[in-house]
């Protein structure tokens, strides 16, 4: 054999070498990280746990060996111990498997911020009001439409962040080298802030906002809605914080604008949710002069005052157990009011003026002319005693005539 030709095999003879050793280093890259093992456990009661639901949900689990926490040696089991969890507790509606302090254990300043704010108490605020009791009676709705959002937020973090792959909901633009990111222009608020009772993220969206977003990475929901010194600090805007925390938004904005532009902003806002809340109330009087006249009679998902008239707010009317007036009152109130006034406020003129004020009105008009004919036959009723007997109200299946008890 030539020398060139020995020189040939044991050039190959390395190429291989390399191959095959970068091949095994891909292989093990996935679990080179320390295992992490939590207080209290074994390196084997972790690996139990892991097996055990390798097994029983793969694609999960996948997710989880391929995340961050994955390929940094951080377990299952440092999330969600080493008890196996019994089949009743493996439901949809448990939303409360992981709980914010273990976040915090780890992650210790975003816990911090995020326990000042509202979405903490964000399950009591969901469940003080008409429209969530009736569903006691449509347990299955409660879980889907209710406690998804409501009762997962104020007790562990994936409402906002994904669970398993535990990717920061952010732009790309906006990452850090290694990062991994969503992509998300919204930060994980579009999971609950949407829809035709909360828009906000139809309504940024739809804003010049978003258009510089989609080039720069901001504005998004976190650089006008939280503290600068920690972006879990949600501003509050409720009770007693409101007016301290509507200057911190309002301040905010100063980040891109000047004085002038952001006072004048900000009247305008408050300008448009003046008179949306005018119409709402106008509306309002029409029902509650409908009872005083005692022309409408109470319904089951309507909560009177100790006067026998109904508030027609959040927490007193129900979408479903009242009349075809105060159905259109729900939807006048909790939508179109919405629409408008998130509308302004996100700087979305499509959906203040059009989604928004346009259908202010055309709900505002549908009570108006329900209640002339309510007027017209009450009158005729009155004139002539003819009447007509009601179809009885529709019931859900479980449905015990109780379900508003601990409100009245």
């Amino acid at each position: 054999m030539s020398g060139k030709s020995k020189k040939n095999i044991v050039l190959w003879a390395v190429v291989i070498v390399l191959v095959v050793g970068g091949l095994v280093l891909i292989g093990t890259s996935s679990t080179s990280a320390k295992l992490e093992i939590p207080e209290g456990a074994t390196k084997a009661d972790v690996i139990a746990f892991e097996n055990y639901y390798k097994d029983k949900m793969p694609m999960k689990y996948q997710i989880w060996k391929d995340s961050p926490h994955g390929q940094n040696g951080v377990s299952c089991a440092s999330c969600h111990g080493t008890e196996i969890l019994q089949d009743e507790d493996l439901v949809y509606g448990n939303f409360q498997k992981v709980p914010m302090e273990t976040c915090g254990a780890c992650h210790e300043e975003q816990l911090e911020g995020y326990s000042q704010t509202r979405h903490v108490v964000a399950t009591n605020y969901s469940q003080g009001n008409a429209r969530y009791k009736l569903l006691d009676a449509w347990p299955a709705m409660k879980t889907q439409g209710c406690d998804a959002c409501h009762t997962k937020i104020d007790n562990n973090c994936t409402c906002c962040h994904n669970a398993h792959n535990s990717t920061v909901p952010k732009s790309e633009k906006l990452a850090t080298k290694g990062q991994q990111v969503t992509g998300s222009l919204v930060n994980g608020c579009e999971n609950c802030h949407m829809g035709p009772d909360h828009p906000q993220r139809e309504a940024y969206e739809s804003s010049v906002h978003h258009q510089v977003a989609m080039v720069t990475g901001e504005p998004t929901c976190i650089t006008c809605h939280t503290d600068p010194s920690n972006n879990h600090l949600i501003i509050q805007l409720k009770d007693e914080y409101e007016e301290a925390g509507r200057q911190m938004l309002w301040d905010n904005c100063l980040k891109c604008h000047s004085q002038e532009f952001v006072n004048d902003s900000r009247d305008n806002v408050e300008q448009v949710k003046k008179e949306t809340l005018r119409i709402v109330n106008a509306a309002r009087k029409i029902i509650q002069d409908l009872y005083r006249d005692g022309i409408l009679e109470p319904t089951y998902g309507s909560l009177l005052n100790q006067e026998g008239i109904p508030l027609l707010n959040a927490k007193t009317l129900g979408y479903s157990h009242v009349s075809q007036i105060e159905s259109v009152m729900f939807e006048l109130f909790k939508y179109a009011e919405a629409t408008t006034i998130k509308g302004a406020q996100h700087f979305a003129p499509d959906y203040a003026h059009w989604h928004g004020a346009a259908s202010l009105w055309q709900y505002y008009q549908d009570i108006e002319n329900e209640a002339n004919r309510l007027r017209l036959e009450h009158a005729l009723k009155e004139a002539t005693g003819v009447s007509v007997d009601p179809l009885p109200k529709y019931k859900y299946e479980r449905e015990t005539g109780r379900e508003l008890d601990s409100l009245k």
